[in-house]
């Protein structure tokens, strides 16, 4: 027999569709759905900060990091816990269930999770970068007397489970593959930027990539057999199995001005024609490096963010959500002193100040 819930979950189901035309949003289920087991989503996050503010979405809520420390909101907009550090450059990353809070430059690091910190980390050299996956494996790059570069990487429970000495290139940035069997990593040689992978149970580097005379700024896994790269005049795929390179595409003659690789799906790109100004364009395109959309713009582009199969893209005057696609979703004007923007998987979009985050999203289904 079919139980209550299940009927309840037909229901909506079916109020979902009918007031759609008999179209399933996908989207829509996930904003009735999220958090049908806690309390209702606020549409604003208010939180207490320092200076020099980062955040990020995390958990259906919001982290923060500030010069006072970590602040943990939940998505009914309570404090879930707080953590006071020095920070003198704060810095948040997240993935999966876990997030980490760090000084860039020093040496202290936070793991935790929704309940409270996980582990105390205090770096072996001062922290350059740190990275977690969708597992919350964390890979923490720091400097290291003597080389170029150290990479430690952390399981979810803050275990130690990994060290990589850099002694060719110094060390940008590192992350852990999906299956937590891998390690990718940045390094900036005399030759360019070089990306070597090895996997975790071995000290022997598997493949690499050198982009000659190239500056990457930052690379992703995509799946667990490539890792895409974001440099300066093209984006490029680098392929584990014997390190070759895919381009796909070339925007030499224009200036990165933003992107976004958080989406599973999709990367958008922020491409201005000339260094002063603020006439470009903004791109979309798909794994294969087909385009799946494009546009000119004379807008000032603060911050674009993607997650899902949406774009959030905050101007100087206001916020639009367009779908990977880059077709309009919704546009907001009331974006006064914004600074950022975070798209979330749910299709709604985080308007961050310095002192809170208002959730932004579509007319409702």
């Amino acid at each position: 027999m079919m139980s209550v819930i299940g009927l309840a979950v037909i229901s909506v189901a079916a109020a979902v569709l009918i007031t759609n035309n008999w179209k399933l949003d996908i989207d829509g289920l996930k904003r009735l759905f999220a958090g049908a087991d806690e309390k209702a989503t606020v549409t604003e996050f208010l939180f207490e900060t320092g200076s020099d503010v980062d955040s990020a979405a995390f958990n259906g809520g919001l982290a923060v990091a500030s010069t006072a420390g970590l602040q943990v909101i939940d998505r009914s907009g309570e404090t879930v816990f707080k953590e006071t550090l020095q920070l003198t450059v704060p810095t948040i990353v997240t993935g999966g269930e876990n997030g980490a809070v760090y000084d860039l430059g020093g040496y202290c690091l936070k793991l935790f999770d929704r309940a409270g910190v996980i582990e105390s980390i205090t770096a072996p050299g001062k922290i350059i970068s740190a990275r977690l996956n969708s597992d919350g494996w964390l890979a923490l790059c720091t400097q290291k007397s003597g080389l170029k570069g150290l990479v430690t990487v952390y399981n979810a429970k803050g275990g130690e489970e990994y060290q990589w000495h850099s002694a060719k290139g110094y060390t940008l940035s590192a992350e852990v593959s999906p299956n937590n069997k891998e390690l990718a990593v940045l390094t900036l040689t005399e030759d360019g930027s070089k990306i070597v992978f090895y996997e975790l149970d071995s000290e022997d580097e598997k493949a690499s990539s050198t982009l000659s005379g190239e500056l990457v700024t930052e690379i992703a896994y995509i799946n667990g057999d490539s890792v895409l790269a974001v440099a300066e005049e093209r984006l490029v795929v680098i392929r584990l199995e014997d390190g070759g390179c895919d381009t796909l595409i070339d925007y030499t003659g224009k200036y990165l001005a933003g992107y976004s690789i958080d989406s599973q799906d999709f990367t958008a790109l922020v491409l201005k024609d000339y260094l002063v100004g603020d006439q470009g364009s903004i791109v979309t395109l798909d794994r294969s490096g087909d385009t799946l959309g494009t546009f000119t713009t004379e807008r000032k582009v603060l911050s674009v963010s993607a997650d899902g199969d949406y774009l959030a893209v905050l101007y100087s005057d206001g916020l639009v959500i367009y779908d990977k696609n880059l077709n309009e979703c919704a546009e907001f004007d009331d974006t006064a002193g914004a600074v950022e923007t975070i798209m979330r998987s749910d299709g709604t979009a985080l308007c961050v100040t310095a002192h809170s985050a208002a959730v932004k999203k579509p007319v409702a289904d």
